[in-house]
């Protein structure tokens, strides 16, 4: 083998490995019942606790997690990456993704009060397991739900769920939830150089 294509192999050797099994972006785009808007299975191909169906199916299960729709002037949750919708945890919450998330998660969050753990991810279902690491958010606004501010929570192995119960107690909001993906390598072996690509990220929050 060619001393440049060694270079290549080396250089792409050496790049992170933050993979997803199942690639996702939720963005609580949907008009949630106010009193009954737990999200459930809406984005497992299944409903919401209100009964509707039709989101779709990107492998993602919630638990005690509900969504929150903005008003019509959008004025609720200024700021937030998509408008419509945010969501909150309450009670014992969880993220279930059955594929398994690798290396990371990203997502967009406000709160008032900074967290200590407020996001952790294990190996197993509903917080089941090998906890796989633990993240703390920083107060972002004052109440008024008006700053969103984009987190990317990384750790090692394939998480198949997301404890958020230390964001429970329904004050800290999320929005645009996503898998992290492969960063891409590209192999120029004309001119002996490899181009990483940049990890791109998504935001999830919500708020009350």
């Amino acid at each position: 083998m060619k001393l440049k294509q060694l270079f290549a192999v080396a250089l792409f050797a050496s790049t992170p490995a933050f993979a997803s099994a199942s690639g996702f972006l939720v963005d609580f785009e949907k008009n949630w019942d106010y009193l009954n808007g737990d999200v459930n299975d809406y984005y497992n191909g299944s409903a919401a606790a209100d009964g509707n169906t039709g989101g779709p199916n990107l492998g993602v299960s919630f638990i005690n997690v509900s969504g929150l729709s903005n008003d019509a002037d959008f004025t609720y949750y200024s700021g937030a990456p998509s408008a419509q919708g945010t969501a909150y945890a309450h009670d014992a919450a969880f993220i279930n993704v059955a594929a398994g998330v690798t290396g990371g998660l990203s997502f967009f969050y406000s709160s008032p009060v900074a967290v200590t753990g407020a996001v952790k991810a294990y190996s197993g279902l509903n917080g089941t397991g090998t906890l796989l690491g633990s993240f703390d958010l920083a107060a972002n606004n004052s109440g008024a739900y008006d700053t969103w501010t984009q987190a990317t929570f990384l750790f090692n192995g394939s998480a198949q769920s997301f404890d958020l119960a230390g964001a429970g107690a329904n004050f800290v909001g999320l929005d645009n939830i996503s898998s992290v993906p492969v960063p891409a390598a590209f192999w120029l072996l004309g001119s002996g150089l490899a181009m990483v690509g940049a990890i791109s990220r998504r935001g999830l929050k919500a708020s009350v």
